[in-house]
């Protein structure tokens, strides 16, 4: 078993999740970390010949009746990225 440091306001988000779910914290945290470690190995497993994902070419597209200016606040939140 193993200790780890959390801040108190994120120790007491745990506490109420857990509680909405009627389970104790450690079983929480156990179980995200068990999942984000699946999660994360699942694009380890990932073909090597398989590119990596790039958004390089992309050209998004307008939506009718969209304003320029709305259609560059648009794609400003991607390029700032």
């Amino acid at each position: 078993m193993h200790t780890i440091e959390i801040s108190d306001d994120i120790y007491e988000k745990a506490k109420r999740t857990a509680a909405l779910d009627s389970i104790d914290v450690k079983t929480l945290i156990e179980g995200l970390v068990r999942r984000h470690a699946e999660y994360i190995e699942l694009f380890q497993d990932a073909s090597p010949d398989m590119p990596p994902f790039s958004l390089e070419h992309y050209e998004m597209d307008r939506v009718p009746g969209e304003s320029e200016e709305d259609y560059q606040d648009r794609l400003r939140m991607f390029t700032t990225l």
